[in-house]
């Protein structure tokens, strides 16, 4: 398969890359088909690609990268429509706010995106009654990790 999109050009991918996030990602809730797509010029950033829409890609992290101690709890309602009864069996990306410097960029901690690699399924998860946010500092976590090492 192949789509020519708005950011990275032409890109080629096989159906079985393809994720299905049955109620879309918020603010985009009719797209439901996307790719991460791992670039050496973002590592460790990726993308999750619309393949619907070839203008929508969504910068993202893995959330253990800047924050080795973001436990999100996620009820299990929620795990279940990406058939996951294990929280071990997930992998939890945050999405990234941009700037034009990296230390005014920003992680939203409070809606993690949630996927079953296994099953190729996604969600994206508002966490209730959480003390994460919208708009958390890239720097202050990348800090405050690198004081542990």
């Amino acid at each position: 398969m192949e789509i020519l999109t708005s950011r990275f050009g032409k890109i080629s991918f096989s159906s079985k890359e393809v994720y299905n996030f049955s109620k879309g990602i918020y603010g985009f809730p009719q797209e439901k088909k996307y790719v991460f797509l791992k670039l050496k010029e973002f590592d460790p950033f990726l993308w999750l690609q619309s393949v619907e829409k070839p203008d929508l890609a969504i910068l993202l992290i893995d959330s253990l990268i800047f924050l080795r101690d973001y436990k999100p709890e996620i009820p299990k309602k929620e795990l279940e429509d990406i058939e996951i009864l294990d929280l071990k069996k997930v992998k939890i990306y945050v999405t990234v706010t941009p700037s034009g410097k990296l230390e005014q960029s920003t992680l939203n901690l409070l809606a993690p995106i949630i996927i079953n690699p296994a099953k190729k399924l996604g969600r994206q998860v508002v966490l209730k009654s959480s003390d994460y946010r919208i708009q958390h500092s890239i720097f202050e976590s990348f800090k405050k990790n690198s004081k542990k090492l």
